[in-house]
């Protein structure tokens, strides 16, 4: 029974898998272990929650794309938007409706309000595009 505290996702799924399998192993033989790895996971839980909390909806996104690894053209297909959206939101230059923010914290089974905290967006600029001729003519 050697463990430590838990650093990465992957020896967080580790030792849930080690929790399930000492529990089926027989709850009461097993205790002491189980409890040590569930002082262990819900302490890698709570730094994992306090981490997320002061992420921005974006840097959420990003960080539940990738621990997921889902592509965003299946994220877009999933909650029902355009690839270019989300895309736009991953970019920080479209702001999160109160539409989509539904639909992410359903989608991931979080609260509306990890969706809804404020967020700069990056300075987007559309192509100016140049002055009508008639315009030029009235200089």
């Amino acid at each position: 029974m050697k463990y430590k505290k838990i650093a990465t996702l992957s020896e967080y799924t580790d030792y849930c898998n080690q929790h399930e399998n000492l529990v089926a192993e027989g709850y009461d033989k097993n205790i002491d272990e189980i409890e040590l790895i569930e002082i262990l996971i819900d302490e890698y839980d709570s730094r994992e929650v306090q981490f997320k909390k002061e992420m921005n909806p974006v840097e959420l996104l990003n960080s539940i794309i990738d621990e997921e690894q889902i592509s965003k053209a299946t994220l877009a297909k999933e909650i029902g938007t355009s690839r270019q959206l989300v895309s736009d939101i991953l970019r920080y230059r479209r702001n999160i409706s109160k539409d989509m923010i539904t639909k992410l914290s359903t989608r991931f089974k979080l609260q509306p309000e990890a969706f809804s905290r404020p967020y700069l967006l990056k300075n987007y600029k559309p192509t100016e595009r140049a002055p009508a001729s008639s315009d030029a003519n009235k200089l």
